[in-house]
């Protein structure tokens, strides 16, 4: 198949090269941006059946336009003042006057209004105390444009104004309510004309009272900075792997033009994938998430720059052998192609299999990278050897070849001393060295590098688990959301910023009589006496609509006389009632909300955890006739963030499976000899818990006091990746293996098989890495991590596992070193035995 492939290449090659040129410019030019087509909002792509989902439904439901899904958070603070925050502080921020305000200008909230009023004015207003912009003008005119500033809410707020002044009263916060996801990205306009009112507007920042502190927090603004860490990340990430791949391109070859041929491939592989994957999401084929281009490119790169390696290093083997050039492109693709298609195969199957995942992220990133391998292969067997074809002798320039060559050299082009002591005098030495200790002392070598490696494995077992889910910890910490939120803890609880919604449910309840409202007093009221002990700051219910430990009913401390104390106790009730109870509906009067504030970090790992005990409290807490037919559920960033955990945490044990089970039925496929290929993947396995101990240990080592685990994401990429490229080098050698075995006996071709493709595996194993490296490029630390971590692993796997346990243990499996067991293990009889040792061979040498 692939010999007549080899062939049509030549006959066609001008073609091919046109045509994949042709197809890029095309799809390069019809395809839009990829932020116009990429899904941001984070937890969307969460199943539907996520029990946050439900409630966030339920809450839509229940509660029309109330659902606050992300905020703008500013803090204002003098936080070395002991006085703290002064009278004309808090008037700056809102004087409570809304029409005809003089000094609008200058007044903070009044700005605010006005980012909403050029977006189109207040997308919702939640309550009658709301702040109205002036928008209609606007509404009579038929725009229904709106901004995604639903509220703005201040230290005068009714419902939530006690809670944003901070005890020590040196700090109040500004809440800048969205109706759109954390990650939204059109969110990034709203939050940059805040941004440029605080810090950049010179006529607005000379009417700041002197001393004033100013910074932004809040989930959105998380986000924002989530985004464009994420965008400058794989930016840097495509530069530094291009930097990278050249480099290590022109230190293998020597000879700019053949450096040039795998980039330019692999280029126009990556592009042309982009382009596609962009039309096919534009025409809702596919969907993309923003980041998506950071997997594919160092894939991409690290992948077809092996695969042309490997094309390459046969086509210098034919040319040194005497081929002509298109001889060597022909016999080049008819002796690897196969093996190639076979690697490819092996890892678009792995990482394919990421596409049963329950997260929309993981489905995506396996589709997206699967169909860029089959894109990169393709140009590898094509686009490639038409390159070398239009090279010709040039390929090898400074040392132009001619046709008929026949040099022993191997690798680089031998025409200079320089060339012969880099080729042979080291490299091939080393290969050498390897194969004659791996003949005198398998076992030793093989126990050896287990030893030394087992101990990471088991680092990698105990804190397999041991993840983090925090977003602010993914940051750097000059991100302005880290600085704004470090702001907030400093007065007020971690989880001021992001609250926790319960929704309690129930047909036979009516929420807003005597009776139901008694049922939330004596649950609000067991809350707060045990408040410290589940870490809530603040519990606020239609029992207690201002928070703290009086129900409405007991919070009159007024002068008043009682007429008007039950008068006001009666619209308190009303209000009250209106905002946390459902009055429309199928759900009328049989759902409440109690909005909770946490002590926690909302994005922490033990939030997670409190979360979960707190739902199961307030459960028990609940009389048994009512617990029993109320359902309970949970909004809010921490709800979100525990369904991410609970699903990641299901497709990481059904990913594993599958790829495993897929990778290992291929090499059973393509090697035929089960009991080996039960051992290669159990040396991939084992080199991934290495390397996630490893990278466990180094980030540990960096910083122990605030490492939280790795990030949630490393884990899943870790192992869909590594099982994959780990194996798609052991079928390089072991289809070398059996090609030197039929010439050399069963001990003897593993120890050949080893030396011929030491340097190109190696060379290919430090290439990936160095792409793979580049993830560390950007500021987020999930992406450093992943970066280290695959890094590790393929070196780990290319120096370690596939030179040293793979060939270790088929030579003592075929020297009867296992003894009867190894008749089990897939041992066979070696009737030859030819040939000395390896290193005495001259042919050996490549």
């Amino acid at each position: 198949m692939f010999a007549k492939h080899g062939d049509l290449i030549i006959r066609v090659w001008p073609g091919v090269l046109v045509a994949w040129i042709g197809v890029l410019i095309v799809a390069s030019v019809l395809a839009p941006a990829l932020d116009t087509v990429a899904e941001t909002e984070e937890f969307r792509f969460l199943p539907p059946s996520s029990p946050s989902h439900q409630a966030e439904d339920l809450f839509r439901d229940a509660f029309p336009n109330k659902l606050v899904p992300s905020r703008v958070v500013i803090v204002v603070r003098r936080p070395e003042q002991p006085e703290g925050l002064q009278d004309r502080d808090l008037e700056w921020i809102d004087d409570g006057v809304y029409d005809n305000d003089p000094d609008r200008d200058f007044e903070l909230t009044e700005r605010l209004i006005k980012i909403a009023e050029s977006e189109g004015g207040l997308a919702e207003v939640a309550d009658p105390k709301a702040i109205v912009p002036v928008a209609a003008e606007d509404a009579k005119k038929g725009d229904v444009r709106r901004s995604s500033i639903s509220a703005i809410r201040t230290w005068r707020d009714h419902t939530l104004g006690r809670l944003l002044r901070s005890n020590d009263g040196r700090a109040t916060l500004v809440l800048v309510e969205l109706t759109t996801d954390f990650l939204d990205s059109r969110n990034q306009p709203t939050i940059k004309q805040i941004e440029d009112l605080l810090f950049n507007d010179i006529g607005f920042k000379k009417h700041i009272p002197p001393g004033l502190e100013l910074s932004l927090s809040g989930e959105a603004t998380v986000g924002r900075d989530m985004q464009t860490a994420a965008r400058n990340s794989a930016k840097a990430t495509e530069h530094l792997t291009i930097f990278l791949v050249v480099i290590l391109l022109a230190l293998i070859y020597q000879a700019p033009l053949l450096a040039l041929i795998p980039l330019i491939t692999v280029f126009v592989a990556v592009r042309l994938t982009m382009s596609l994957l962009i039309l096919m999401a534009a025409r809702g084929w596919v969907t993309l998430f923003t980041g998506v281009e950071s997997y594919v490119t160092v894939l991409l790169y690290g992948a077809g720059v092996d695969y042309c390696l490997f094309l390459i290093a046969r086509y210098k083997e034919e040319l040194d052998s005497g081929a002509t050039f298109d001889e060597g492109v022909m016999n080049s693709v008819a002796k690897v192609g196969a093996a190639i298609a076979a690697s490819a195969g092996t890892v678009i199957c792995g990482i394919g299999m990421m596409m049963f995942a329950e997260f929309g992220k993981f489905r995506q990133a396996g589709f997206a990278i699967s169909f860029g391998l089959v894109i990169v292969l393709l140009a590898s067997l094509t686009f490639t050897p038409a390159l070398l074809r239009l090279a010709g002798r040039w390929a090898f320039w400074p040392q132009i070849r001619t046709e008929r060559g026949n040099s022993a050299s191997g690798w680089l082009p031998t025409v200079t001393l320089a060339s012969r002591l880099s080729d042979v005098r080291w490299l091939q030495q080393f290969w050498d060295g390897i194969g004659k200790l791996l003949l005198e002392r398998p076992m030793t070598i093989w126990l050896a590098s287990l030893g030394l490696m087992l101990p990471f494995a088991i680092v990698g077992v105990i804190f397999y688990t041991h993840l983090s889910y925090g977003l602010l910890s993914d940051l750097p910490t000059s991100s302005p959301s880290v600085q704004g939120t470090k702001a907030v803890q400093d007065h007020f609880p971690a989880g001021a910023t992001g609250p926790v919604t319960i929704l309690l449910q129930n047909p036979a309840i009516d929420f807003s009589d005597d009776t139901g409202i008694e049922v939330i007093s004596d649950l609000t009221t067991a809350l707060n006496r045990r408040k410290r002990e589940l870490q809530l700051a603040d519990i606020r219910s239609v029992s207690h609509p201002f928070g703290g430990e009086k129900s409405f009913d007991e919070n009159d401390d007024s002068t008043a006389t009682p007429i008007a104390k039950a008068l006001r106790r009666k619209e308190t009730r009303r209000r009250s009632i209106d905002h946390y109870v459902c009055r429309h509906g199928q759900n009328t009067d049989h759902v409440t909300r109690m909005e909770l504030t946490a002590e926690l970090d909302p994005f922490s790992r033990d939030s997670i955890k409190q979360l979960s005990r707190m739902q199961a409290e307030i459960r028990a807490m609940l009389p048994a006739d009512v617990s029993k037919s109320t359902e309970i559920l949970v909004t809010g960033s921490t709800a979100s963030i525990r369904d991410l955990k609970s699903v990641t945490d299901r497709d990481q044990i059904r990913i594993d499976c599958l790829v495993v089970l897929s990778v290992f039925a291929i090499l059973v496929v393509l090697l035929r000899h089960f009991q080996i290929c039960a051992y290669l993947i159990a040396t991939v396995l084992f080199s991934y818990l290495v390397a996630l101990g490893a990278t466990y240990t180094a980030y540990w080592l960096i910083d122990p006091q605030n490492f939280a685990g790795l990030d949630w994401k490393v884990p899943m990429f870790l192992f869909t990746i590594l099982i994959a490229v780990g194996e798609d080098y052991n079928i390089f050698l072991m289809t070398r293996i059996e090609e030197e075995q039929k010439e050399y006996g069963k001990v003897q071709g593993v120890i050949h098989a080893l030396q011929k493709t030491g340097r190109i595996i190696s060379s290919c194993g430090i290439i990936m890495a160095g792409t793979f490296c580049s993830l560390a490029a950007g500021s987020l630390r999930g992406m450093c991590q992943l970066g280290f971590a695959l890094a590790f692993g393929v070196l780990l796997d290319t120096f370690v596992v596939r030179p040293i346990l793979v060939p270790a243990y088929l030579v003592l499996l075929h020297t009867g070193r296992f003894g009867r067991l190894g008749k089990y293990l897939g041992a066979e009889e070696d009737p030859s035995q030819a040939g000395g040792t390896a290193g005495d061979d001259p042919s050996v040498a490549v």
